[in-house]
Order: structure tokens, then C-alpha cells, then sequence
């Protein structure tokens, strides 16, 4: 067990920094060339960086966000507040390590968001997988660096909720930086990124997915049952429903597949009941027998 939990460690610290890496060169490549301020801590530390140069953008991450790590120790434990303290200092530093020979990369304003968006997102995406359950609430690390630990502190003081407070947080720094760089599209481009990094960290955690739910309310449920389990050979699940209008009560089958098998099921349920009732809807991650293993990351 003890080994086990070593191994487990060394495989969280080191995915964690393969993902501040990928982070600290979306910024150093992408963000800082153009000055945007994709909100949060780290938004406002390049905001910060554009009226004192001496202190790098790294340092001032890591300056903003020690208050409130202090401040929110009881709230997150230590178990998680030592990997969102290593994850910060790690990425800050990375940042300011980089940062020196990119110097004359730029791209366009348009790309540089895009770009920006996808690799941040992907690299806050690597660090939410290695985690480990807590995971969810490390998003003040990646994206608003620290306005989500402030806005949970503050909207239990002004009686909003979190959302809405941390959305003020956010939306106060990206129109600082239209302010601090005089510029209209900044904020505007810097929203584009921010979009499209909870995007790609959606996509990172989730994967991409390639399987559809399928609910069958029919008068023959056990055939249906049947020929999916032999011709598709994918397990089903029923249980008993009752209509809402009739209060007939009616076996359902519900079953996952991949999309290479959709138009089959589709197939099969015709030919046994045409009257057949039919939902279909995207899966995003199918774990268990017959997918991915359960303990995937």
C-alpha cells in the first residue's frame, strides 16, 4: 500500500508539471507578447507588470496569490493547499524562466488569443487529471489565478452567489487591462481566450466522445434486450418506467454504444418495434467494461 501511494505521488507531481509547463509557454508565448489578461491573478499581474517592470509577471503571481492561500488553509486542508502551492510556484517560475527567450516572438492579436485559450486550457486541463479528487476546485490556479478562492470569501460576506461574484472578479481585471493598455480590443480578445481555455480544459478532462446513450421505451423490451446483447455485443440495463399521461408502465432499455454501433441499434429496434420510443444523446466519458478502464485518468 505504502508503495503504491509513493508511486501515486511521484505520478501526480510530475503530470502536475508537465502541465505548468504547458501552461507557463501558453502565457510566455501567447499572452504576454500581446498583453492580454485572461482575468483572475494572473491577469492582473501582467496588468500590474505593465506599470512595474522590475518585478517579473511570475513573482507577481506567486505575491497575489500567497494572501489567499493563507487565508483559505483551513478551508482547503493541506493535502490540497501543498499541490495548488507547488502548481503556482511552479508555473510562476516557469513563466519568468521562458519568458527571456521569446522576446520578439509575436502573433497576431487574433491567433495569439485562440492559441492562448487552447494551450492554457490544455495544460490547466493535464493538472486537473493529476489532482486527484479535489481537482475541480484547483481552477483558481490555472485561469483567474486566485479570484475563485476570493470570490468564495467574498459572496459569503455581500450574500451573492459564487458564480455571479467571481463573474464581477473577472469581468473588473479584463476591463482594468482596456483601461491600463488604453485599448478597446485587449479585453475584448482576452474574453476570447478566457472562452476558449474552459473549452479545452473541458475537452482534456473529458476527451473527446465517441459513444452514445441510448434510451428505448418499448412493448418488447426483452427482445430488443436480446439482440443488442448478441449482435452488438454491448451490455443493456432495464428498468420500469410509467408514461406520464397514461400511467402505462413500460420496460426500459437503456444501453451505452460506441458510434460505429449507433446506426444499428437504431436498426434493430425498427425491425423489433417500430413504434418504439427512442432518446439518443452524447455520451462524455464511458467507463467500465467493454470502454476505457475505470481508474483512466
Amino acid at each position: 500500500m505504502t508503495r503504491k501511494i509513493v508511486v501515486r505521488a511521484i505520478r501526480d507531481v510530475v503530470g502536475i508539471t508537465i502541465g505548468c509547463l504547458v501552461f507557463a509557454l501558453s502565457f510566455a508565448l501567447f499572452v504576454i507578447p500581446v498583453d492580454l489578461a485572461p482575468g483572475g491573478g494572473s491577469g492582473l499581474a501582467i496588468i500590474l507588470n505593465h506599470f512595474f517592470k522590475v518585478v517579473p509577471i511570475g513573482i507577481t503571481i506567486i505575491i497575489l496569490n500567497t494572501p489567499l492561500f493563507l487565508l483559505s488553509l483551513k478551508r482547503l486542508g493541506k493535502g490540497f493547499l501543498w499541490r495548488s502551492v507547488y502548481a503556482t510556484v511552479v508555473s510562476s517560475l516557469l513563466i519568468d524562466a521562458i519568458v527571456p527567450y521569446t522576446h520578439g516572438f509575436h502573433v497576431d492579436m487574433l491567433l495569439s488569443a485562440v492559441y492562448a485559450g487552447v494551450v492554457m486550457g490544455i495544460g490547466i486541463g493535464i493538472i486537473f487529471r493529476f489532482f486527484g479528487s479535489t481537482g475541480g476546485t484547483f481552477r483558481f490556479f490555472g485561469s483567474t489565478g486566485g479570484t475563485d478562492l476570493l470570490a468564495q470569501m467574498l459572496s459569503e460576506r455581500i450574500g451573492l452567489s459564487f458564480g455571479t461574484t467571481l463573474l464581477i472578479i473577472d469581468t473588473a481585471i479584463i476591463a482594468c487591462s482596456g483601461i491600463a493598455f488604453r485599448s478597446v480590443t485587449i479585453p475584448l480578445y482576452s474574453i476570447v481566450s478566457l472562452y476558449i481555455s474552459a473549452k479545452a480544459i473541458d475537452l482534456v478532462q473529458e476527451g473527446i466522445s465517441f459513444s452514445k446513450a441510448a434510451w428505448v421505451v418499448s412493448a418488447q423490451p426483452e427482445a430488443i434486450a436480446a439482440k443488442i446483447m448478441t449482435e452488438l455485443d454491448r451490455g443493456v440495463t432495464k428498468f420500469t418506467a410509467a408514461g406520464g399521461f397514461t400511467g402505462e408502465r413500460k420496460e426500459v432499455v437503456f444501453c451505452v454504444v460506441p458510434q460505429s454501433q449507433i446506426s444499428h441499434l437504431k436498426q434493430i429496434v425498427h425491425e423489433v418495434d417500430p413504434d418504439a420510443f427512442v432518446a439518443i444523446m452524447n455520451v462524455t466519458e464511458t467507463l467500465g467494461l467493454g470502454f476505457k478502464e475505470l481508474g483512466t485518468r
